[in-house]
């Protein structure tokens, strides 16, 4: 298996970070249902229920995946996104500043809208997280402080879509990460995870990229060896019965948990 600074390197030269946008998000693609829709009404209900908001929500994510920060940016006070190469925060950084080319996520502001009845507010959605965004920065989860230089306070959440899994080489690298980034949450903060299950590889750019494979019962272990207590978790699996020689997962996980204050 390739070392980290392989796959590093492999990341910084050869992943365009709108690549895993269009093949998993756009709204003609056909893992969109998987990706979004039907984890969406589970996700949003994490934050109206009432009990996950506050001052700070970071973001951090191997592609520019930030849609999810939509249904929770409403909760907190600001957000702060976090991309893992320079590529990933510049793409970032342009839809932040609503300028020509940038990503489309109309079309995921406007589902958030019709679960929450109100399906003419698209652009006002886009336009609340954006207002709140206080900060874009590059992430690395194997750092103790993922966002050195920068340090911030402690979040009252943080959201890992597809975050930790794709940087890493094994399981022990991939808890060493969660670690890592839990530091970035304040004690009896939150954290949301989303990834998917039972995958080693996927294919953007023409390139073919490992993913670490896991399971259920890893990722309950791995949040408990790093001090978390589950709050949900759902298992939600594959319903795209083709296209597996672009991605082999065979679900997508949601958890949410709170983190313990040490005793």
């Amino acid at each position: 298996m390739a070392s980290f600074s392989d796959l590093k390197e492999l990341h910084d030269r050869y992943l365009d970070a709108t690549a895993p946008v269009t093949a998993f998000m756009a709204k003609d693609s056909a893992f969109l249902d998987d990706a979004i829709e039907r984890m969406l009404p589970s996700f949003n209900k994490i934050f109206s229920s009432g009990g996950v908001k506050g001052e700070l929500l970071i973001e951090l994510s191997y592609a520019p995946f930030f849609h999810w920060t939509f249904p929770a940016c409403d909760y907190f006070s600001d957000v702060v996104l976090g991309g893992s190469t320079d590529q990933v925060v510049a793409v970032i950084e342009k839809w932040r500043r609503n300028e020509p080319g940038a990503l489309d996520w109309s079309h995921v502001a406007k589902a958030l809208c019709e679960h929450q009845g109100s399906s003419d507010a698209s652009p006002e959605t886009q336009n609340m997280l954006r207002s709140k965004i206080t900060h874009v920065l590059k992430y690395d989860a194997n750092k103790h402080n993922p966002l050195s230089p920068t340090i911030l306070p402690q979040a009252d959440c943080l959201i890992l879509p597809h975050c930790l899994e794709t940087h890493v080489t094994n399981k022990d690298g991939f808890c060493s990460a969660l670690k890592n980034v839990s530091s970035l949450v304040k004690d009896e903060g939150h954290l949301i995870l989303i990834t998917c299950l039972d995958t080693t590889y996927y294919m953007v750019g023409g390139f073919k990229f490992p993913h670490l494979c896991m399971d259920e019962s890893f990722i309950r272990q791995a949040l408990g060896d790093a001090n978390y207590v589950i709050k949900e978790l759902q298992v939600f699996h594959r319903t795209v019965n083709q296209l597996y020689d672009v991605i082999d997962y065979s679900s997508v996980i949601l958890v949410h948990a709170k983190k313990k204050i040490p005793v």
